[in-house]
């Protein structure tokens, strides 16, 4: 997020908003870039989300609430991101959007001459477009691997394993990623971290 914001640009300011939104609200890539603006509502010490359904709960409203922590900054970097959006008469429709070389935001005539994936999303970004801004800034950041592969799966994975660490229940990480209660897929796939000793560290089947 720090390499991303480095050059003070609109397209580092989304990035960085969407990577600490990604990883507070333990979303799937899809989920993530079909939220409208109109779902955010960002308080001082939070931003709550709206969702009308995901791949778990089908056809069921929630509300969650995102907790801002002195690491993530989620309000400040998101209120900059948003706050530029508006300047620019953008108040509602997607959060996360195009943002062209010229620092402004694409148009429609502008995405649907794409063709492709742009033209089918609309104004929507594509899920693997969050993918490939997490590889780009892993590798400007100039962060090594361990091998495994990089991509915005660790955004999910990454978030579960805090909260592992952290103590949290199986029902509490359950209901933080909006998996299926009883789902033993979050604490087996999810939260991964090993202890030497008295020292416990963090790893990820997939790599952020």
């Amino acid at each position: 997020m720090e390499k991303a914001e480095a050059d003070d640009r609109p397209i580092g300011w989304r990035d960085s908003a969407m990577f600490a939104f990604g990883y507070r609200f333990l979303g799937r890539s899809i989920e993530d870039v079909d939220l409208d603006l109109e779902d955010l509502t960002i308080i001082d010490d939070g931003v709550f989300v709206w969702l009308a359904e995901d791949k778990t709960h089908q056809g069921e409203e929630q509300t969650t609430i995102l907790h801002d922590r002195e690491d993530l900054r989620l309000v400040f970097r998101l209120r900059r991101y948003v706050d530029w959006l508006a300047e620019q008469g953008i108040t509602t429709g997607p959060v996360w959007r195009e943002i062209l070389r010229s620092g402004r935001v694409a148009t429609p005539q502008t995405r649907a001459t794409k063709g492709g994936g742009a033209t089918k999303r609309g104004l929507y970004l594509r899920p693997q477009t969050v993918n490939d801004r997490v590889k780009h800034w892993f590798g400007a950041a100039g962060l090594k691997s361990d091998g495994r592969p990089v991509s915005s799966h660790g955004l999910r994975a990454g978030g579960a394993t805090d909260l592992g660490m952290s103590g949290a229940t199986d029902e509490e990480l359950e209901a933080a990623g909006r998996w299926k209660m009883g789902s033993r897929m979050p604490r087996e796939r999810y939260v991964h971290f090993r202890c030497l000793g008295r020292h416990c560290f963090a790893y990820s089947a997939t790599v952020f």
